[in-house]
């Protein structure tokens, strides 16, 4: 039993025991092999990822210097079918209108975006647009 014990733990010296490819974290594709990084730090299949944006306009104006004055940081945050499945992104500046992000997981149903400790909206991702809008405040 001794024996046995160390030949294992001689055949795992130099392995990794994060696992590679699709599940296992990461911080660039090249660590995905076939499958990619998804933005969430996981490899995913190509088909289990898309790109999404998410635009807003403050008080049905388009989102300015002017119109973000009261609010001029945002955050976002995708959010998945699962309590707690969350993929959070801020300070994202107001002033910009939108946010596009590519390798989402397609888990994230769904984008919250507000401002830290005031309003906030919720709204689905539009799944032939790929889209997600919001008029705030």
């Amino acid at each position: 039993m001794r024996i046995a014990a160390l030949a294992l733990m001689a055949g795992l010296v130099g392995c990794s025991l994060t696992p590679s490819g699709s599940g296992g974290e990461c911080q660039s594709d090249s660590q995905c092999g076939d499958d990619v990084c998804a933005r969430s730090g996981e490899c995913l299949a190509r088909s289990n990822i898309r790109s999404v944006t998410v635009t807003w306009t403050v008080n049905g104006a388009p989102a300015d210097a002017a119109s973000c004055t009261a609010h001029p940081d945002l955050y976002l945050q995708f959010d998945g079918a699962d309590y707690g499945d969350t993929l959070r992104f801020a300070p994202v500046p107001c002033r910009e209108g939108r946010f596009p992000i590519d390798k989402l997981p397609k888990r994230y149903v769904q984008v919250e975006l507000g401002s830290e400790g005031g309003a906030s909206d919720v709204s689905p991702i539009d799944r032939a647009t790929a889209q997600a809008q919001f008029d705030l405040f």
